[in-house]
């Protein structure tokens, strides 16, 4: 029997890429959609069933479209069994307001159990200290526990789990939630556990690949297989600008840097190294260049001021005097320093100060 275990899906969540405003309506609807996909993808590989291992919505707070936009998928898919485990962030939102569906089985707080080919399905939403103790399973059987939160030496309440304390237990595998990232953890020769991450980033802290985990119940041991799924990669990449003098230098190194990344992307450009204090570098028309390759662009500047005072020591001019007077100031950190040089040559240049 094949299976999709996902979580963390954050249905209604706010974005934290700051996208324009056009773009912002039309992403939230990407993000909305990640639960019909992922019911799709299970019918185009013969899946039968879904694993929701916490925090399908993003708050407790869910409108009556949310929830029927949810319950109309489910609803809409009678052939595919979704084991759903609330998490901490919609907590008993849906369970409090779901209908009854033949195909969606809701764990509870404590231990709860639901049969399907063959296969125990085990959860509780709320974690507790000496839990993995209370479990009751037929060792000879196959059993899948589903949980959310983090993993620590020892379960204990407030969503931590002791992996440790499910060796022996007779799972086969224990479907996690919480983390957004994929990680997967051989517990003994039988137990695997493993947190299939979020299907979709929503901003720069959630980078690179992330999709489900495809896993087959038949397989001994069960051996989780991530599949990646997102329609859009966050990516977040430098470019080193060191030596760069103009800002026609900077742009040819991010086209280096970019070259390959697909159009469908969200991308970040962290510009890094050494900066020339005679580079003014006009972000906004780099990042307007750029703009039109990507679903999103935009550029961090992370690069460090190069300032020498053996350049200067000579420099009459009132910019030499500036600067000197900065370097000789102790009681600036580098990172005032910096800033307050950046600001003065913006100001001598006339030109607005761009942090």
């Amino acid at each position: 029997m094949k299976l999709i275990h996902t979580s963390d899906i954050h249905l209604a969540s706010a974005l934290t890429a700051r996208l324009p405003s056009s773009k912002v309506r039309w992403r939230k609807k990407e993000l909305m959609s990640n639960l019909l996909r992922l019911t799709d993808e299970a019918h185009r590989i013969g899946a039968c069933g879904i694993i929701i291992a916490g925090d399908l919505f993003d708050s407790e707070r869910i409108t009556k479209k949310e929830l029927d936009s949810v319950l109309s998928v489910i609803e809409g898919a009678r052939d595919i069994d979704f084991f759903y485990l609330p998490g901490n962030h919609e907590r008993g939102a849906l369970s409090e307001n779901a209908i009854t569906l033949p195909n969606l089985h809701i764990f509870d707080k404590e231990w709860t159990y639901f049969k399907h080919g063959g296969v125990t399905f085990v959860g509780r939403s709320e974690t507790a200290a000496g839990m993995f103790s209370e479990l009751s399973l037929d060792k000879l059987g196959k059993n899948i526990a589903v949980l959310h939160g983090e993993v620590r030496d020892k379960s204990a309440e407030g969503g931590v789990i002791g992996l440790a304390e499910a060796i022996g237990r007779g799972l086969d595998y224990v479907a996690l939630g919480h983390y957004h990232t994929y990680s997967q953890y051989k517990l003994d020769e039988r137990t695997v556990a493993a947190y299939s991450g979020a299907p979709e980033g929503r901003g720069f802290d959630e980078l690179g690949d992330m999709g489900y985990l495809l896993i087959d119940t038949a397989s001994e041991p069960i051996a989780p297989k991530f599949i990646p799924f997102a329609k859009r990669k966050l990516i977040s990449i430098d470019t080193d600008i060191s030596g760069a003098l103009r800002t026609h230098d900077v742009e040819a190194r991010i086209s280096d840097t970019v070259r390959g990344i697909g159009s469908e992307n969200l991308i970040r450009i962290n510009l890094t190294g050494s900066r020339e204090l005679e580079l003014r570098c006009d972000k906004d028309y780099l990042t307007e260049k750029f703009a039109s390759e990507f679903y999103y662009f935009e550029i961090k500047d992370k690069s460090k001021l190069l300032t020498r005072a053996e350049d200067y020591r000579y420099d009459k001019s009132l910019r030499g005097e500036f600067i000197r007077l900065c370097l000789s100031d102790e009681t600036l950190s580098d990172e005032e320093r910096e800033k307050i040089i950046h600001c003065g040559l913006s100001a001598l240049s006339g030109e607005a100060f761009d942090e």
